[in-house]
């Protein structure tokens, strides 16, 4: 059974950026500068508001914002006013910046949620679909630990 679940995880996964990470830079919806940096583990949010997934484990994001590096991309959700409203409803903290069809092409974004650990500019894990605060934060871990 676990070989099966291995197997749909990696078909699951085809598809989604490996090794040196696509550049991510730009503004988040509030006006600050958000960019991946050399030297710290970061987490990479793809999202949308509109996404019963991402319901489920954004609030896991939030929860690890506090202790690590985020970076989230709100896919297809809006204009600002419209993704403010919605963190500002669901009281999530994390950094989000408006999503292009370019960014989720170079990350190989294509089904939400798509997250990815990054640490020192390489993709060191990766995983879509609905996913724990506790199996996020062992693979934050784990890079960190890692590294």
């Amino acid at each position: 059974m676990g070989a099966v679940i291995y197997g749909i995880s990696l078909f699951l996964q085809r598809d989604m950026a490996s090794g040196q990470a696509p550049a991510l830079a730009g503004e988040a919806i509030h006006g600050t500068p958000i960019k991946l940096r050399p030297h710290e583990t970061t987490l990479v949010y793809f999202w949308g508001t509109w996404c019963p997934a991402c319901k489920v484990t954004s609030p896991a994001v939030n929860a690890l914002s506090k202790d690590y590096k985020v970076i989230s991309v709100a896919v297809a959700s809006g204009t600002r006013d419209e993704i403010s409203d919605y963190m500002q409803k669901h009281n999530y903290r994390f950094p989000v910046m408006e999503g292009t069809q370019a960014m989720s092409d170079a990350w190989g974004a294509s089904a939400l949620p798509a997250i990815y650990i990054v640490r020192d500019g390489e993709i060191q894990f990766v995983t879509r679909g609905v996913t724990s605060e506790w199996g996020l934060a062992l693979r934050l871990w784990l890079s960190n630990w890692l590294a």
